[in-house]
């Protein structure tokens, strides 16, 4: 992946009603927040009425005929039944997402599908991106209407639909990569002001990306009016309130802001307050239809590793689990060349880059009493995705992961038991392999490793002192002609001090697979066999 995709990916993984992570404090990544009125004076944070002032510019967007009429939405549902298909994959990312094109359908290669499963749960935390961005388009005339609407007529006519719900999810993850990624702007409310009212006389539109201390928020600005006493007024159409118009009240001399739908100051369960250190961000919708940059592809661009840290754990008050995480070179220390990038999440998240042959270390841990948290961590290379999902953390657990100087080997341990989900994942020109490893259980005291080496392997190790853990394999294989796929069926047994084998990498899908576990005092063979 290319370093120009990796930065500008700096807090664009917008969500509604989100958080943004990481070990700094919120407030030192976005700043004072400051007051469009006195310090401190919690009436300037009243919301505004959106016909206030005078109209001084417009994009033409009307709520009611260019926004949905349903709200953004997370996890899946009746209503929401779909998200990312192999279909919708290929119009984001080319042909090349696709192991083979069969009567049209594209049947996506190992990579491209752990990719989609993990861009899907990613947006389980919320659309407002892709909501954001698909009725901008469809307001300016850039994306058609009656090829891409089911009905093909007004937007705000639709009700939710499997095609929908794919658009939608679509522009969402164009987010993430180039050419979208590359058109993002972070600057002053008086140049924020200057580039809406200049693109929309060209008949161009934007998402307008906004951040407060409950999170990010992606929303589309249609209007701009003259409040008096130097204040703006910026008419938005927010997709988590269809069909009313919002407004964010912006001082260009002050450099300052804020946004609310609280009549009330004292409600802070949505606020976003600006300042010249918490600035918008504008992103261009005119490249939003093209193909994008594949994140996980072969050959994509240079060997950086992107790491993306989650934790899907669902609180019934909403609140977002408070742990921390350390990233240091080996035995501690600065990581030569990382760039830490702020990632938007309705649960805790970290999102980083690594240059190649760079070995780092990640901990995690300090989760708050009463609490529990869900973690996923992946790495995306030029060609490959390591993952551990599914780390539960309870308070006083700390996890560790190392990952090497190769960055093809990774070490798993924790003071508390853990029993993570593993995935590898990785392709050749015209063929890709995953295998999925299930049903370990790693104590204190031991570590696991898992790793693609340079013969073809996959090779899961126990290490430290223990009772002997057992793991499920999956192993499948796509190219242009078919899948093959097999599994062990029933848990290989790895004793501490020994490793699995599976030439996972080097299979041709024809001759037969199996996992070899060799140890001290331990060398066997665990065929696997075919699955439907």
């Amino acid at each position: 992946m290319r370093r120009g995709y990796l930065s500008v990916f700096i807090a664009l993984l917008l969500l509604a009603f989100s958080a943004p992570a990481g070990a700094a404090p919120l407030s030192e990544f976005l700043g004072s927040s400051g007051s469009l009125g006195s310090s401190g004076d919690e009436e300037s944070y009243v919301a505004v009425d959106p016909t206030s002032g005078t109209l001084i510019a417009t994009s033409g967007f009307e709520v009611k005929r260019d926004g949905f009429s349903f709200e953004n939405w997370g996890e899946s549902s009746q209503e929401h039944r779909r998200g990312l298909t192999p279909a919708v994959m290929r119009s984001l990312y080319g042909d090349r997402i696709c192991a083979r094109i069969v009567d049209g359908g594209c049947v996506l290669t190992a990579t491209g599908q752990a990719l989609q499963a993990d861009l899907n749960d990613t947006w389980s935390g919320g659309h407002c991106f892709g909501f954001a961005a698909l009725s901008g388009l469809f307001s300016t005339d850039q994306l058609d209407r009656t090829a891409n609407l089911p009905s093909g007529g007004d937007v705000y006519a639709e009700p939710p639909s499997d095609r929908l719900d794919g658009l939608i999810s679509r522009y969402a993850s164009t987010q993430i990569s180039l050419p979208t990624s590359g058109t993002i702007s972070e600057s002053s409310v008086a140049d924020t002001l200057g580039t809406l009212s200049a693109g929309w006389a060209r008949g161009d539109n934007y998402v307008l990306s906004i951040f407060g201390d409950i999170g990010g928020h992606a929303i589309t600005p249609i209007a701009l009016r003259d409040l008096g006493n130097g204040k703006t007024g910026i008419v938005v159409y927010d997709n988590n309130y269809p069909g009313v118009e919002k407004m964010v009240v912006a001082d260009a001399a002050a450099d300052r802001w804020y946004y609310t739908t609280a009549l009330n100051p004292a409600d802070k369960s949505y606020l976003f307050v600006g300042s010249p250190r918490n600035r918008m961000h504008l992103t261009e919708l005119s490249q939003t239809t093209e193909v994008h940059e594949c994140p996980t592809c072969r050959d994509s661009g240079d060997d950086s590793v992107l790491v993306l840290v989650k934790d899907k754990a669902e609180n019934p008050d909403g609140t977002i689990l408070d742990w921390l995480m350390k990233v240091t070179a080996p035995g501690g220390g600065d990581v030569a060349g990382i760039e830490m990038l702020p990632v938007i999440n309705d649960q805790q998240s970290q999102l980083f880059s690594v240059p190649a042959g760079v070995a780092f270390e990640m901990t995690i841990g300090d989760v708050p009493v009463g609490r529990a948290a869900d973690i996923d961590i992946s790495l995306y290379g030029d060609g490959w995705i390591n993952e551990f999902d599914g780390i539960k953390l309870l308070p006083g657990a700390t996890t560790s992961v190392k990952v090497d100087q190769s960055q093809r080997k990774l070490g798993l341990s924790s003071n508390f038991p853990v029993a993570p989900t593993v995935m590898l994942a990785s392709e050749e020109a015209d063929w890709s392999v995953s295998t999925r490893g299930t049903g370990l259980r790693l104590l204190p005291g031991s570590s696991l490793s898992v790793e693609r080496d340079t013969d073809g392997d996959y090779v899961y190790a126990l290490a430290g002192i223990g009772v002997p853990g057992s793991m499920t394999l999956d192993v499948r294989r796509r190219d242009g002609v078919g899948d093959q796929n097999v599994t062990t069926g029933s848990p290989v047994s790895i004793p501490v001090n020994s490793s699995a084998s599976v030439a996972a990498h080097a299979w041709n899908g024809a001759t037969p697979l199996t996992v070899r576990v060799v140890g001290t005092g331990v060398d066997r063979v665990y065929p696997m066999i075919p699955t439907s």
